[in-house]
């Protein structure tokens, strides 16, 4: 399957984009783009999958995203129900780089602010408390227009890089491919693990999606994730697991059969090595049913 490139339209006048979609369900498509993304949800909820981790997403959460790293926010089956009365709605702003002119956070004033751009690159999720005081501002941006518009945005990434902490999403970074055929090539992998990562995934399989030989697809996939194609999807499948123990009663065998393990005491070996706490352990601490 052709992978699809997701290019964000350019707003006449105006150096960055802000975008309002309203719509029954989000995307399924897992993509990236050379903006960084700012994202707040007012309506909806489901999974998102941002570089190597898995999360929930709902009314009210706030993500940024950086360049280049691929995402998705994939709604919750009951969106795409066509007797269903949910709808999704969020508000997102794109920019590069070059919105602010060459080198402009360079400048040691604002050198928090280019923090926040480079921890971006792993994705980042606000806290409720953040997002909350913070959600104002990007109502506002979409109101606004010529240089408050530009100031406000510039507050925004302030606040955020003046932020006690900051918790980033994704474990790997990633760099921005070379060419088109690189970005379709990468966008088909990721697409493929988020599909079928509940099932087994040989090297032999994964390389033959990304239309090359064992050892050349082994020796990408490093390069572009700092991770084994094995450890990244070890890595995955414990993040979506995490998600299962905290969030329901399943018992562990099942979950681990859900999360891509047929057998159980690997899932178990290794979900201690990436969490340092056994499935109970984890669910004691922060199980929510």
């Amino acid at each position: 399957m052709k992978a699809v490139r997701f290019i964000i339209p350019k707003t006449s006048g105006n150096s960055f984009r802000v975008q309002h979609e309203r719509q029954t369900a989000f995307y399924e498509t897992i993509h990236f783009h050379p903006e960084y993304q700012l994202t707040l949800f007012i309506n909806g909820e489901g999974t998102c999958f941002i570089g190597n981790k898995v999360d929930r997403f709902k009314a009210g959460d706030i993500f940024f995203l950086g360049k280049n790293l691929p995402h998705v926010f994939k709604s919750d089956p009951i969106f795409y129900n066509d007797q269903s009365k949910q709808n999704s709605e969020c508000i997102s702003i794109f920019f590069k780089d070059e919105t602010f002119g060459r080198e402009f956070f360079e400048t040691p004033e604002l050198s928090q602010i280019k923090r926040l751009l480079e921890l971006s690159a792993h994705g980042i999720k606000l806290d409720r408390n953040k997002a909350e005081s913070n959600s104002n501002y990007i109502k506002n941006l979409k109101i606004a227009s010529g240089f408050n518009r530009f100031r406000i945005l510039l507050d925004l990434l302030d606040r955020l890089a003046n932020s006690s902490e900051l918790n980033t999403l994704s474990t790997v970074e990633f760099t921005k491919p070379s060419s088109m055929i690189e970005h379709e090539r990468i966008d088909v992998v990721f697409r493929h693990i988020s599909n079928h990562f509940q099932e087994e995934i040989t090297l032999n399989e994964i390389a033959e999606v990304a239309n090359m030989t064992v050892n050349s697809f082994c020796r990408y996939f490093k390069q572009r994730t700092r991770k084994t194609f094995t450890d990244f999807l070890n890595e995955f499948r414990i993040d979506y697991a995490c998600k299962l123990i905290a969030g329901s009663n399943q018992n562990f065998s099942a979950i681990a059969i859900n999360s891509g393990y047929n057998n159980t005491s690997y899932f178990n070996r290794k979900f201690k090595q990436l969490t340092g706490m056994s499935p109970i352990q984890y669910r004691r601490k922060y199980g929510t049913v």
